[in-house]
C-alpha cells in the first residue's frame, strides 16, 4: 500500500506533517491559490503557535507524494492566516509580487513581450517570461495599476490568458501549447474515481461566438470590430479577443473557434488519484472499456489538487478535444 508523504516550506519553517491541502490551479484564472490546513495546538522553534509564527509575506513550497517521491505542487506566498481549529494558511501563487505596487506608463505601442518585461522589471523580482505567440498591443496605458491589474487587462481587453507555472510567467492562448504538453491516460475503472462527464454530440451544441478585434484607427486610437457566428438566438456566447485582426479574416477566425467548440466528446470533470500528474494545459485521453468508440484526447482546463488524512486527488475539469 502506498504511504503518503509530504514536505512544506513556510519561511525558515519546514513541516513534514498537514491535515489537509487544496491547491486550484487553472490557466483560466489569473492566480494559483492553496489552502494549507494543520492543527492549532502546534509548537514550532519554541517561540509559539504555528499560526503565531507563520507571517503574510512567507514564501511558500509544498511537496508530496507517495513513499518520500516528492513533487512539489505549489510554489507561492502566505497572503492570510486562520487561527482555527484547524490553523488555515492562505497562499496565493508568484501572481502575488505582482499585486503590490502600482504602476504608471504609457506607450504608442508596445508587444506583449515589451509589457510583460516591463512588469517584471517594477516589481523588483526576476522570474522567466514565455509567450505563447508574439502580439503587438499598440497604444497601451497604465494609470495607478498594479502589475497583476494590468495581465487582467490583458484577459479582458485582448484575450491574451497570463498565469504562472513553475515560476515562469506564460501569457498567450494555452491551446497553442497542446501539440507538446504531457498526455495522461485516465480510464475508467482503472485510474478514474469518480466523475460526471457528460458525453455530447456536435449537433447538439447550440453555441453563439462573438469574435471582437482589437484594432489602431485611424483617427481616435485603439478600436474594436465585432462579428458573432453560429447560434445567434440561442446558443451559448462565447466571447473571443483578438489583436490586430482584420475585419476580413475575422470571420474565418471566429468560424475556426466555432468548430473547436463544437465537437463529439465528453464535457465535465473527473476524479482521478495522486498520479498520474495532470496540470491544466496538459492532454488527457480519456478511455471507457464500455464505450471504446468514445476514446478522446481532451485539453485539461483546470485541476483541484487535494492531499490529506483522505488520501490524494486531482479533481480535473475537461477542455476542448486536443
Amino acid at each position: 500500500m502506498l504511504r503518503l508523504t509530504c514536505k512544506i516550506l513556510i519561511g525558515s519553517l519546514s513541516l513534514d506533517f498537514v491535515n489537509d491541502i487544496q491547491i486550484e490551479s487553472s490557466w483560466q484564472n489569473l492566480t494559483d491559490t492553496c489552502i494549507i490546513r494543520l492543527p492549532r495546538k502546534v509548537q514550532v522553534l519554541r517561540t509559539g503557535l504555528l499560526p503565531d509564527v507563520v507571517k503574510v509575506g512567507d514564501r511558500v513550497v509544498v511537496q508530496y507524494g507517495y513513499d518520500d517521491a516528492l513533487r512539489t505542487e505549489f510554489t507561492g506566498y502566505v497572503v492570510g492566516v486562520k487561527t482555527g481549529p484547524p490553523a488555515e494558511i492562505q497562499c496565493e501563487d508568484d501572481m502575488w509580487l505582482l499585486k503590490r505596487k502600482p504602476l504608471t506608463k504609457s506607450w504608442r505601442s508596445i508587444s506583449l513581450q515589451g509589457l510583460l518585461e516591463y512588469v517584471r522589471k517594477e516589481s523588483g523580482h526576476s522570474f522567466e517570461i514565455q509567450t505563447l505567440g508574439e502580439s503587438s498591443l499598440g497604444k497601451f496605458t497604465l494609470n495607478q495599476t498594479t502589475g497583476a491589474q494590468a495581465l487582467d487587462a490583458l484577459r479582458k481587453d485582448y484575450g491574451i490568458r497570463c498565469f504562472f507555472r513553475g515560476g515562469v510567467l506564460i501569457a498567450g492562448d494555452p491551446y497553442k501549447a497542446k501539440d507538446k504538453a504531457p498526455k495522461h491516460i485516465l480510464a475508467f475503472r482503472h485510474n478514474v474515481i469518480s466523475n460526471d462527464l457528460q458525453y455530447v454530440r456536435a449537433q447538439d451544441v447550440r453555441i453563439k461566438v462573438r469574435a471582437i478585434s482589437h484594432v489602431e484607427g485611424k483617427k481616435h486610437g485603439r478600436k474594436r470590430i465585432v462579428k458573432e457566428f453560429g447560434d445567434v438566438l440561442d446558443g451559448e456566447l462565447r466571447t473571443l479577443n483578438f489583436v490586430g485582426v482584420a475585419e476580413k479574416d475575422l470571420e474565418a477566425r471566429g468560424k475556426a473557434e466555432l468548430a473547436r467548440l463544437r465537437f463529439d466528446g465528453y464535457r465535465g470533470t473527473l476524479t482521478t488519484f495522486g498520479v498520474p500528474l495532470v496540470e491544466h494545459g496538459d492532454v488527457v485521453v480519456i478511455q471507457d472499456p464500455d464505450y471504446p468508440e468514445r476514446e478522446g484526447s481532451f485539453s485539461v482546463d483546470k485541476v483541484i489538487k487535494s492531499f490529506g488524512t483522505g488520501g490524494s486527488r486531482r479533481n480535473i475539469t475537461l477542455g476542448p478535444k486536443a
